[in-house]
């Protein structure tokens, strides 16, 4: 199974912003990664699209849901969007939300 989470970034991250900081760049990730995943397979720019969610995930610690953003955007800069693994990207955000949203309070607390 692949690195879902880099608690390390997390925690560092959390570090820099403060509890109530890091709170609020929880919520607009979410707000932000959600919507353009709901969005992004009627972009006219999926490379675009890829871009911005992989910049997201890499900034929060979402290391599987960048890497596979990453492959996608490539894929999409080489003129091949319909090779795209758009259901894989949506389930890595779900397994990553799932499993953030499970842990980071108390790996933040120790």
């Amino acid at each position: 199974m692949p690195m879902l989470i880099d608690w390390t970034k997390v925690t560092e991250l959390a570090a820099d912003v403060g509890r109530e900081g890091f709170d609020e760049v929880l919520d607009l990730f979410l707000q932000e990664v959600e919507t353009a995943l709901q969005t992004m397979a009627m972009s006219e720019d999926l490379e675009a699209a890829l871009h911005f969610i992989k910049g997201c995930a890499m900034n929060l610690g979402f290391t599987d849901l960048a890497t596979r953003c990453a492959s996608g955007e490539a894929r999409a800069a080489c003129g091949q969007p319909d090779s795209v693994d758009l259901d894989g990207i949506h389930q890595s955000y779900r397994d990553s939300r799932d499993l953030f949203m499970s842990e980071f309070r108390a790996r933040l607390a120790a």
